[in-house]
Parts: C-alpha cells; structure tokens; sequence
C-alpha cells in the first residue's frame, strides 16, 4: 500500500565542512537553533555524500520514509523494490530506480567555496556518473551576518581573462576568484538556474533550496573553507587541475545579461479565487533536468495524481494532506512547514489549509522522460 499515499521523509542532515543550520534549525522547528557542521538537509535522496574520512557507515546522504505505523525505511531500497509503480513508467524506463534528482536544503553561516560543477558528458568521461549537477536555488529566508547583507557570487564577470581566473585557481587567491566571478543580492523568493559550468558560491545568511542532478560532484577553485584547507585531491573530488578546469564554462557577461539569463521569474499556472495558485519557479522550459512549483493554498486545492511521481516541501503555515486511496491510518495527515513527502506515481490528494495565513509548498519534480 505504500505505493498508493504520499510517504513522510524524515530528517536528514548532512555533515559539510562549512558551519551552518541556524536558519535551517529554526524552518524545522527546533528549540536552540545554532549553526554547527551540518547544515544541509537532503530530501529524497538515493544519493551518497562524497565526505572523505568522514562517513564511516558509508550511508551518509541517504534518506528514509517513516512509514505510518513509524517505521523508518531506506527510500532507496524501498524504490528499487517497486521503481515502475513508485516513480511512474515513462520514468522508470529511462532512469531505472533513480529519482533523477536531489534536493536539498542549505543553511551557510559562511561564504562557500567558489565551485562549479560538470556537465552529463564530463560526469561520464571523468566520474563515470550519467548525471552531471545542472542546479537551482530558490531563496527561502535570508540574516545578515557580521553586518553582511545576503548575496551570491555567480558566473563570470565581463573582462575577466581566462588567463587571469586560472592563475587564481592555480595560486589559490581567493580575494582574485572572488573578482572574477559577480557579487548578486539575493532576498526571498529569488530564484537562479545554475546549469553545469556556471561558477558560483553561496555566501553567508542564506536559507536555500537547492534542485539539482542527483550527485554529489563539486570542484572548487579555491581550497580554503573557514579554518579548514582542502588536498588537491579533495577541492578537485580526485582529477587533476588541469581536468578540473574543463568543467568550467567560461562565458564572461554583464550583470544585466547574469540575470537575464540565470535569474528566474515566477510563470502562473492556474489560479482559483478563494482556493490558491499554482506558479511555475521553473519549467521544463528552462531546464530538462528538473522542475519547481510554488502553491499557494488559501482553502484548498486538489492534486491530481501525474505520470510520474514528485516531492512535496511545506515552507509556511498549517494544514491537512487528504489522500484519496491511502491505508486508513495514513488517508488524513496534519502538516506544517518543514515536512517533506515523497508523492508516487497517480497519488492524487487534497491540501486543505486550517489557519488564515495560507498553506505554501513547493512540489519539485524529476527531469523529463
């Protein structure tokens, strides 16, 4: 029967080497929110962390169901037993039992490292992966840290040389990368495609939730995380330099053309006065890798079982999930923001808000079969 009702994920923090998980505690609830080394929670994932040394049960980034009766249960084994029924068929034939996808939410009390990420070709011919890391981030709160208002670096700036931003690399000058790369604002709400390629960095004070191929592949340009000074063999995941500087796209652009291009803007997909809306934060349109919805339920608004299956994120208010053919344990389920479910293939249901703020979630779903 658990391929027939939406299936509650439980929490699963990631350790990273940058500190973080203030704003990530206080989304979840938690009494105390601190930052500390486990900033990240992934949601759905069937994806291993890549922490050298630190993982010793070899599980780290894995996530698991609770099912009604609260029973923890790996998500991954549970979709390799039952891939078509779970994930849909389209979906099935062309992925097998992965998900396609990885999701994550981020809390960094630092700047990241500058970082990029390889395309399919490159995962392939160097990690031997058929997913690369296409990702997008959409700003869910924001702090300020050190008086520091929340920004991004992103993408290469207009007059950087290539010549130049390898010297960095090489010379580990961080103050130089910084330079080469554009310093964006960002506030709530925003939301920024990240295709293979695109160098960026996270800076400090910001809430994210990450979309992205499910891997685990970053290369850094520079190896310095707070305190902690990354190996060669770490900051470039095992390549040498010279291979990691394949992964980058260098296409130098003015801010105007940055946001033009990489910033996206919410596209409505239906609206029922005194019900909610449904927008699209990112389409298939904008990437074949994955998509990214926003509903925002005043009443409430009814879901149709779809093809394939995807994942449902509460980020405010209070309300009840009503599944139309689930056990009867598991039919009517009270949800607040920081829930997580995993929603199979043809599972239709129900969001009935039950405070006067509205509901708001997020539902993101596999690339396209």
């Amino acid at each position: 029967m658990l391929k027939k009702q939406p299936l509650r994920l439980a929490e699963n923090r990631v350790w990273r080497m940058y500190t973080g998980g203030r704003l990530l505690d206080r989304f979840l609830g938690k009494p105390g929110p601190a930052d500390g080394h486990f900033p990240e929670d992934w949601i759905g994932s069937t994806v291993l962390a890549r922490n050298l040394g630190h993982d010793r049960q070899g599980t780290e980034g894995l996530s698991y169901i609770i099912t009604p009766g609260g029973e923890r249960s790996s998500l991954k084994r549970l979709l390799e037993q039952a891939p078509a029924a779970l994930l849909g068929e389209e979906h099935y034939r062309k992925y097998g039992s992965n998900p396609g996808i990885l999701i994550k939410l981020l809390d960094a009390a630092m700047r990241l490292p500058i970082q990029v990420h390889p395309d399919k070709g490159l995962a392939q011919k160097f990690f031997n992966s058929p997913f690369g890391k296409t990702e997008a981030w959409l700003v869910l709160a924001t702090r300020e840290i050190n008086s520091s208002p929340p920004y991004i670096l992103f993408g290469f700036r207009e007059g950087v040389s290539w010549e130049h931003f390898v010297a960095a690399v090489r010379g580990n000058n961080s103050p130089a990368l910084e330079q080469c790369l554009h310093r964006l604002p960002v506030q709530a709400g925003d939301v920024y495609l990240i295709e293979a390629g695109v160098p960026h960095a996270i800076g400090p004070g910001n809430l994210i939730l990450e979309i992205q191929e499910p891997t685990d592949i970053t290369i850094r340009a520079e190896k310095n995380v707070g305190e902690i000074v990354m190996t060669d063999e770490v900051a470039y995941q095992g390549l040498t330099l010279e291979q990691s500087l394949e992964c980058y796209r260098f296409e130098p652009l003015t801010v105007d053309e940055t946001l033009r291009k990489y910033k996206l803007k919410p596209r409505l997909i239906k609206e029922r006065p005194g019900q909610g809306r449904e927008q699209w934060l990112i389409s298939y349109t904008d990437t074949p890798c994955f998509a990214l919805r926003y509903l925002e339920v005043e009443s409430y608004w009814e879901v149709e079982g779809h093809s394939t299956f995807h994942y449902m994120i509460v980020i405010k208010g209070k309300g009840r999930l009503v599944a139309e053919k689930a056990t009867a344990d598991a039919s009517t389920i009270i949800i607040q923001r920081g829930d997580y479910f995993f929603i199979p293939a043809l599972v239709s249901y129900r969001i009935e808000n039950l405070r006067e703020e509205s509901v708001e979630i997020i539902t993101c779903w596999p690339p396209q079969s």
